[in-house]
């Protein structure tokens, strides 16, 4: 029954380039397409009805779905693959109920790994078509950040790297918080801190930064302001995003919000509804179709 009530829905869904009345019928209504224990049948104009009231989201994924299909770099099996391997994981740990309260069935959480996954492969192919935009919107850089709680093991981190250390181990050898990763950032990335932003804006080469000091100030359980220093030394590996290209496509993406990404793909292919309840549902959330 999943199989009809999906392909049921993508026939009410139709991609056309001709505008004309948003008016559909369907055809052989009266067909019984399943008949219920107590005898009543459940028709195709049943289904119809029933398609027509789903929610928007519904329907635009089953339009994603369809138009992710057309591009060859979209693989819905290696997509299935990574779902069923994430779900026995965490069936292996105890969360199979938890997972169904959540998503009501263990298929559903497939679904929706599917459906968001679909989003976002969709939304790589968005940056790559309009990589240039974006990237000028954007200024991403690839980078290295190490943070330490004092301002002579900072130092020594750069005084290693420049003795001939690679940034990563000059950082973990001084006790830097955390070992630090080669890591594309943006413009908007909340996850700098206001110094470590102002440093990489405004300087335009690559390397290996000055100390960054960086004050955060909290309120102490007897209600005194209590600050402590975090010093941040950043490599700068390169401002140019052809050199990494790949991991800026993938980390635009991500920020690329999912209503930009349906937008953009349903005026690429020109989605029309030639049924007027359905033209209403959809167009109301994407102007797009207008």
């Amino acid at each position: 029954m999943k199989k009809i009530m999906t392909l049921a829905l993508s026939l009410l869904i139709l991609c056309a380039c001709a505008s004309g009345n948003i008016y559909s019928e369907v055809s052989n209504k009266d067909e019984a397409l399943y008949t219920g224990p107590n005898g009543v049948a459940f028709t195709r104009s049943d289904l119809y009805k029933t398609m027509k009231s789903s929610s928007v989201d519904t329907i635009s994924a089953v339009i994603l779905k369809d138009i992710a299909s057309h591009y060859d770099s979209i693989d819905f099996d290696e997509m299935r693959k990574q779902a069923e391997e994430d779900l026995e994981f965490y069936k292996s740990i105890g969360y199979e109920s938890y997972l169904i309260q959540s998503y009501g069935s263990l298929e559903a959480y497939i679904d929706l790994y599917i459906s968001s996954t679909t989003v976002f492969e969709l939304a790589k192919i968005y940056v790559e078509e309009n990589f240039e935009t974006l990237v000028s919107e954007n200024s991403p850089v690839k980078m290295q950040v190490a943070s330490f709680s004092t301002e002579e093991d900072a130092q020594k981190c750069i005084d290693d790297f420049n003795a001939g250390s690679t940034f990563d181990m000059a950082a973990v050898n001084n006790n830097s918080a955390t070992a630090p990763q080669s890591t594309v950032y943006l413009d908007s990335d909340l996850s700098l801190d206001y110094e470590v932003k102002e440093y990489v804006n405004e300087t335009n080469g690559v390397g290996i930064s000055t100390i960054i000091p960086h004050t955060t100030t909290t309120t102490g359980t007897d209600g005194e302001t209590v600050e402590s220093m975090t010093y941040y030394v950043v490599n700068i590996e390169s401002r140019n995003a052809e050199d990494f290209h790949d991991e800026c496509v993938e980390t635009l993406a991500y920020s690329v919000e999912n209503d930009t990404t349906i937008k953009y793909f349903f005026k690429k292919h020109d989605i029309k509804f030639f049924d007027q309840d359905l033209y209403k549902l959809m167009s109301e959330e994407y102007e797009v179709l207008h």
